[in-house]
């Protein structure tokens, strides 16, 4: 990186039917407190009216630097890696159209990462839900190889790589680019091969807005069994027969856990029973961690509501 004391950091994001969302998107990081920021935005196919809103808000914003790439439907992986293709930036900042930042995490995280050992640097987020924009839980996550491994295996919540993580270009070059054979699973599969190179630093405070909404990616049943399959193949802790069963039995548990909220309790009947074929004990093991999930969140009511979430 260049000695500059105010690098260039490009924001890359990836874009399909977001037109409800990616203006709150914009306007969030149009208000970073840190203003060396070129955005890069990858329309991969969209079909509504995502590409037009983007065009119609950048014509009104004076001196915005955004650039918007249209590709046919290629994946989220594929969209991330044009957006890097097409970047400058010393510093790669990864955010999904949906979710939101806080004014300050582009600057938080530019000092972390020159003042660090680390080619990398990730933050907590809150988990904010869409309809009513209410925070239901602050997530701080571990970035270490055992917390990484953790969410592999479906044991904890995630680091939200897709927009958390911001990266030294170099460091991403070398860990190589998100897998296009991959969706939901690939910031997972990159965080893995990521930790294998470089340490990755955690700003331990909620910078990032995830947006839960209904029908997201990560609730799809046969592309998460698809994925599941690619997993096993690809990512070698999960080929030992142990980290495998914990595996299978936590993916099919989080299957029939989106059936029975679903109020469809007894087609979702099927993949518990292979829950516990799988692993008994993580099935027990794991919904012991719901419960205890569901109980730190009443008591951790100040924190929620101490997060404010930036308007849309």
């Amino acid at each position: 990186m260049r000695g500059d004391e105010s690098p260039l950091v490009s924001v890359i994001i990836p874009m399909f039917n977001s037109q409800d969302w990616i203006v709150g998107l914009l306007k969030s990081i149009l208000s970073q407190t840190y203003k060396n920021i070129e955005i890069v935005l990858v329309n991969d196919g969209s079909t509504d009216a995502s590409a037009e809103i983007v065009s119609m808000f950048s014509r009104h914003q004076a001196g915005i630097k955004l650039r918007m790439v249209t590709q046919e439907n290629s994946g989220v992986s594929e969209a991330r890696n044009e957006g890097v293709r097409q970047s400058s930036g010393d510093l790669l900042a990864f955010v999904d159209s949906d979710d939101i930042w806080m004014a300050t995490k582009i600057e938080r995280q530019v000092a972390e990462i020159q003042n660090g050992k680390a080619a990398a640097v990730a933050c907590g987020y809150a988990i904010f839900r869409d309809f009513d924009r209410e925070v239901l839980d602050v997530v701080h996550p571990t970035w270490s190889l055992s917390g990484v491994r953790n969410w592999l295996l479906f044991r904890s919540y995630g680091g939200l790589l897709s927009s958390t993580l911001m990266i030294r270009r170099e460091a991403f070059l070398l860990a190589g680019p998100f897998r296009r054979d991959l969706s939901l699973s690939a910031d997972i599969e990159f965080a893995w091969r990521l930790l294998q190179i470089t340490p990755v630093l955690l700003v331990d405070i909620p910078l990032v807005g995830y947006r839960l909404r209904p029908n997201q990616m990560h609730q799809q049943t046969a592309l998460l069994l698809a994925e599941s399959k690619r997993m096993i193949e690809i990512v070698e802790i999960l080929k030992n027969d142990k980290y495998q069963r914990i595996y299978l039995s936590n993916l099919y548990l989080r299957l029939f856990l989106y059936r029975a909220r679903d109020g469809a309790l007894g087609s979702g009947l099927t993949f518990l029973m292979t829950a516990l074929r799988a692993n008994p004990w993580e099935v027990a093991r794991t919904t012991l961690g719901i419960m205890l999930l569901r109980t730190r969140r009443k008591f951790k009511f100040f924190q929620r509501k101490s997060f404010l979430l930036p308007p849309e």
